[in-house]
């Protein structure tokens, strides 16, 4: 009875365990959620304060331009979604595969249980209580060979949150610094005035053209170089994940079976 009891603990306490696990889980991924989505919002902010800055530079009010300030905003947006959906995908299949392979080392567990029980309370012949031990050795094997992969995920997660973070930096870069400045005298500081006064819509324009014919082009080829490098790395998760789920198998299958 003592037995029993002990073995059905261990059994509650890993369901317990999953809910557990499933818990941090969620809330890991709706810090990221939340940390990628404030990065993303902080960027189109910076861009709408650039023209709402470049607006008045040039004596312009923003206002009558919003139609083409909101298609750059648009466009500017597309791109940063872009880049965060396939970190998303990275995210998702990486965890995904995680959580796989702490099933299978839940089963190994589950199957370690009741070899051991059967072992210690059922009267067996030698010969199965061989074959049982074997297949309880290749399981707490293939649980260990499942850990390589749970921490190989772990550190590809980690590596997923902080270079999202990383890369939407380096390539939604703010353009607030790349305002126009006069030199500090009184002279140019008029004539610049004056020659927005007459020439500011033209100007302004120039820039609302230019960012999106220049900038949004450079910042796509930018944007798709960085995309395409993340998807060869979940190209080369899951091509690893496959390999290595089979290399567990042809262990644990001539453990077994020797």
């Amino acid at each position: 009875m003592e037995k029993n009891q002990v073995f059905e603990g261990i059994i509650k306490n890993l369901q317990e365990l999953d809910v557990v696990q499933s818990d941090i889980s969620m809330l890991e991924l709706a810090i990221y959620q939340k940390k990628i989505e404030n990065l993303k919002e902080e960027k189109l902010h910076e861009i709408r304060q650039y023209f709402e800055q470049q607006s008045q530079y040039f004596n312009q009010n923003s206002y009558d331009y919003q139609d083409e300030i909101d298609k750059n905003v648009e466009q500017y947006k597309v791109q940063i979604d872009k880049l965060i959906n396939v970190y998303d995908k990275l995210y998702v299949r990486t965890f995904k595969i995680m959580q796989n392979s702490i099933n299978n080392q839940k089963i190994s567990i589950s199957n370690i249980i009741t070899l051991t029980r059967k072992i210690k309370e059922e009267n067996l012949p030698e010969k199965d209580i061989q074959n049982y031990e074997k297949i309880i050795n290749a399981c707490a094997q293939k649980k260990l060979n499942y850990s390589v992969i749970i921490n190989e995920c772990k550190a590809r997660i980690k590596w997923c949150i902080e270079n999202v973070q990383k890369d939407i930096k380096d390539v939604f870069v703010g353009k607030t610094t790349e305002l126009k400045v006069y030199k500090e005298n009184v002279f140019n500081k008029i004539k610049e005035k004056i020659l927005n006064l007459i020439f500011g819509k033209v100007r302004f324009q120039r820039v609302l053209d230019e960012y999106e014919t220049e900038y949004i082009k450079s910042l796509k080829a930018k944007n798709n170089s960085r995309v395409l490098g993340v998807i060869i790395v979940i190209e080369g998760i899951e091509k690893q994940f496959e390999q290595v789920k089979e290399q567990i198998s042809n262990i644990y299958n001539e453990a077994t079976q020797s």
